[in-house]
């Protein structure tokens, strides 16, 4: 009588091996920048906001009859770090190839470790007014200590 269990030849185990690698990467590849984000937005930017003084939150507003629900500023203190950068309230950080909040987590974490950074903005006010040219920017991070 024969064993039960399944035996796979050498060249089966490879084969198989290497198509579930080819699964386990492709959702890596898939599911990993939305894990990132979601860490971002309910971690690693609470961690910073004070020191920063700003808070992170739901941006609503509308343009062309079309309501919008972004994550962006919220909040910001006057006189706070991220206003002396050049953020206003309700920009919206974003990414052409990426996700808005985890680029702008490591411009502002680059800077604390002495590198230059920048990560592009919306204004959602100016963008729902209409004002397109106003509204894209580019925050430039300096570096808040020399580099090593």
């Amino acid at each position: 009588m024969r064993h039960p269990l399944i035996r796979l030849a050498w060249s089966h185990l490879v084969v198989l091996a290497a198509g579930i690698g080819t699964v386990l990467a492709v959702v890596w590849i898939a599911f990993m920048p939305v894990l990132e984000e979601v860490y971002t937005r309910g971690f690693a930017l609470p961690s910073i906001q004070q020191r920063y003084g700003f808070r992170y939150g739901t941006v609503r507003f509308t343009r062309d009859n079309v309501a919008y629900a972004w994550a962006g500023i919220v909040t910001l203190t006057p006189d706070g770090e991220l206003a002396r950068l050049g953020l206003r309230l309700h920009d919206v950080p974003f990414a052409h190839h990426g996700n808005g909040g985890t680029v702008f987590y490591n411009a502002l974490i680059a800077g604390e470790r002495g590198e230059l950074a920048s990560f592009d903005v919306v204004n959602a006010d100016d963008w729902s007014a209409g004002r397109d040219q106003q509204a894209f920017r580019t925050i430039r991070v300096q570096p808040r200590r020399a580099p090593r």
